[in-house]
């Protein structure tokens, strides 16, 4: 294939949610390239493309004002062919953050000091220039065979000038990534980014995330509730980590502290220690990545970004469940002050049996712990405008149909509509755990309800999301 009478496309070289990376050729230069097609899911209405095309127009308008950095992947061009923007890239061979980590184990130190050092002043640039990554995250850094640390995907960056996508509420990223500030809903800066780093340099050096959980809402939670458990590898790293990691980002080390820090871990590595170098055999992967799926997660709501394969819309044999659209419109909107712990006792002892537990302090995301390791969590997500819920809903639907790489037996049914739009989905992990997962919309609000324990839950939590529905419905207004 030609794309723009200009990059012949030679063959797949990475392939995310929202997009696939190919391996081209400059017919006009002679030279190889990285191109990432944009896929616009096919159940987008106009608007929607318009926004996924204006993003994806505004990550070109980002990496463009950086090009000239050493440690950001340089944008060569940025097309629109058959109604589809492709970002034209610098091909660059190395491996990400996550899959050294993955392949290879932790990083010692002094390793992970160097490369915090690179991103740091790639993101020094970035901010100088007004743009705020917004999705560092160790799948996001390259390390390449030449000794290069490269910040990659301004999928979601924020450039000074151009007018936020994310002013419809959507807050966009990745679980355990994703600054608390930004969680909370307050207004984020460069200080977001720094916290990124940390809790990516924390899991280059410890080999686990600083965050974790059953599920993506228990990830949120335990970023905005609770501190990542004492580094065990990182040595001279772990001030440096803590001061990046602290919650207030007015009490966060500032790039001048976390540069100095960094400089005093590994003032003499100039590049990777070779026994890390990726051996010959393995495959080659590119600099851009596949794109990740850029969702919706503010203060705890359970809509996230993920690197799986998307299907668009939901299955023909299991439609996501829509009601008509001008009964939604007919009614006001949700204000302020809902809460996500509304589920009585009895209630919640359908989901997870007896021995409950409850985790209350966000009023976004309230979690239960029951017997067995059953655990559930409600979370419920307002932003102004329908419109906005119902991206956030389609987003969802999106990422758990995109689970069917890990999880292929994952299962979408039919089920009675719970408020607007709703969608279920339950898998079995290989431990015989179940998780049962239901996203609904109402007006502007989403809310999901995720079950993990020994038994499927789907009908528990089919029961659990109309109560959840129901107490919704009281707060909105006359």
């Amino acid at each position: 294939m030609l794309l723009a009478g200009r990059y012949s496309l030679m063959s797949q070289l990475g392939q995310g949610g929202m997009g696939t990376v190919w391996l081209a050729v400059d017919e006009l230069l002679r030279q190889q390239v990285a191109v990432k097609e944009v896929r616009l899911p096919a159940d987008l209405d106009e608007a929607a493309r318009r926004d996924l095309t204006e993003r994806t127009l505004r990550e070109a308008r980002a990496a463009a004002r950086l090009r000239s950095h050493p440690s950001i992947v340089t944008v060569h061009d940025v097309v629109m062919d058959s109604g589809r923007p492709w970002i034209v890239m610098e091909l660059v061979h190395g491996r990400s953050l996550d899959r050294i980590v993955r392949e290879d184990g932790p990083l010692p130190p002094a390793q992970v000091a160097w490369a915090g050092r690179h991103v740091l002043d790639a993101l020094g640039a970035a901010h100088a220039m007004g743009v705020l990554h917004r999705d560092v995250k160790p799948g996001n850094v390259l390390m390449t065979q030449d000794g290069r640390v490269l910040l990659t995907d301004f999928g979601i960056a924020t450039v000074a000038g151009d007018a936020a996508l994310t002013q419809t509420g959507l807050l966009n990223g990745s679980p355990g990534y994703i600054a608390p500030e930004r969680l909370r809903g307050e207004a984020d800066g460069p200080e977001a980014d720094l916290w990124s780093l940390g809790a990516t340099l924390y899991m280059a050096v410890e080999g686990r995330a600083a965050y974790t959980g059953p599920n993506a809402a228990a990830v949120m939670a335990a970023v905005l509730l609770r501190e990542p458990a004492p580094p065990q590898r990182a040595g001279p790293l772990t001030p440096v980590l803590a001061a990046l990691l602290e919650k207030d980002p007015q009490r966060r080390c500032t790039p001048q502290q976390a540069s100095a820090w960094l400089q005093g871990e590994a003032p003499q590595v100039t590049r990777p220690t070779a026994r890390r170098a990726a051996p010959a055999r393995r495959r080659l992967t590119v600099v851009g990545g596949a794109v990740a799926v850029a969702l919706c997660v503010t203060a705890g709501a359970v809509i996230w970004g993920m690197t799986r394969p998307e299907v668009p819309g939901a299955t023909p044999e299991q439609p996501a469940h829509t009601a008509k659209p001008s009964t939604a419109a007919a009614k006001p909107l949700f204000g302020a002050g809902l809460r996500s712990c509304v589920l009585k006792a009895a209630q919640v002892r359908a989901l997870l049996g007896a021995g409950l537990q409850r985790d209350d302090r966000s009023p976004q995301i309230c979690q239960y712990f029951g017997v067995n390791g059953s655990y559930a969590t409600v979370a419920v997500y307002r932003v102004p405008t329908i419109k906005a819920a119902k991206a956030n809903l389609t987003g969802a639907r999106q990422t758990y149909q995109g689970l069917r790489d890990e999880h292929p037996d994952i299962k979408f049914f039919k089920k009675p509509v719970v408020g607007e739009e709703s969608f279920a989905s339950v898998h079995r992990a290989g431990n015989g755990t179940y998780t049962a997962n239901m996203v609904f919309r109402m007006a502007n609000v989403t809310a999901t309800l995720s079950y993990t324990g020994p038994r499927s839950g789907a009908k528990a939590i089919e029961r659990a999301a109309a109560s959840v529905a129901a107490a919704i419905e009281q707060k909105r207004p006359d």
